[in-house]
């Protein structure tokens, strides 16, 4: 009876390891983001490069930068496997989808996808459950309220039930925090204006615009870091308003508060067609 007893212990014991293992391949299945964010390293060394995060999805900053605004770009509430009119502009939902920040800095989530809302809840990897930040409803052409990362970890954050019509797809992005050795430097060497600098803002903007919009945002007092021009998903979509090649600005800025750098993104997101 005795070895009975064991064996039916033993078996109940393998199920459950086999559930938990089923259970966490699933999430990591259908949720890549989560599974290669998890899996970097904190050894990584900062970078900030417009073609890397939006080939990667990542960003990696350096323990000079305080403040990061993660940008949302317009149609970014559209989930894969539809028409090409009704897809998606850029291949993330999230400028940067995957970031890596130094211990104290500041995210906070601007809305550029026009027309709809945007609410952001951010977890504990290691327990999905315990919810640490929600943002609160927020519209196109603003930003959420901020959230400074104190402690070090793995972060996940996301939005879900966005468009009735899709109600199980979810956006989603991570946060990993640590202890960064190193600072990061400007990619684009001949600019003295981005030399230094404590906050970084990826910004999508059309590429028919882009210089415009450049001069514009470095009369405001920014930097450019770099930028990167990809063809949009949509391609020409059913828009017909300049969103056939975008452009990805990595705009920097020094000694500015998170407000003013919002006012500037506020004042000339609304200038831009469709995005």
């Amino acid at each position: 009876m005795k070895t009975k007893r064991s064996n039916y212990d033993s078996l109940i014991s393998y199920g459950v390891s086999v559930a938990i293992f089923i259970g966490t391949l699933s999430l990591l299945v259908v949720n890549p983001v989560l599974s290669l964010a998890f899996a970097i390293g904190e050894t990584q060394e900062p970078a900030i490069n417009a073609s890397k995060i939006y080939q990667s999805h990542t960003m990696v900053l350096g323990n000079n930068i305080k403040n990061l605004v993660i940008t949302i770009p317009n149609e970014a509430h559209e989930p894969p496997g539809l028409l090409p009119r009704d897809l998606r502009v850029a291949n993330q939902p999230y400028f940067p989808q995957i970031a890596i920040v130094n211990v104290g800095t500041t995210v906070l989530w601007f809305n550029g996808d026009v027309g709809h809302l945007h609410k952001i809840s951010l977890v504990d990897s290691k327990n999905l459950k315990n919810l640490l930040y929600n943002s609160g409803t927020f519209p196109n052409f603003a930003a959420s309220k901020p959230v400074m990362l104190n402690n070090t970890g793995n972060f996940a954050f996301s939005e879900a039930h966005l468009d009735p019509k899709y109600p199980n797809f979810v956006l989603n992005g991570t946060l990993t925090v640590v202890d960064q050795a190193s600072s990061v430097s400007s990619s684009n060497k001949t600019s003295s204006a981005a030399a230094n600098f404590d906050t970084v803002v990826p910004f999508m903007v059309p590429a028919n615009q882009r210089a415009k919009l450049i001069s514009e945002f470095k009369t405001q007092g920014f930097g450019v870091d770099s930028t990167y021009t990809f063809k949009s998903i949509r391609g020409d979509g059913s828009e017909g308003c300049g969103d056939k090649n975008e452009s990805l600005l990595v705009l920097t800025s020094s000694g500015k508060t998170l407000d003013q750098v919002i006012s500037t993104l506020k004042q000339l997101a609304p200038t831009m067609p469709c995005t």
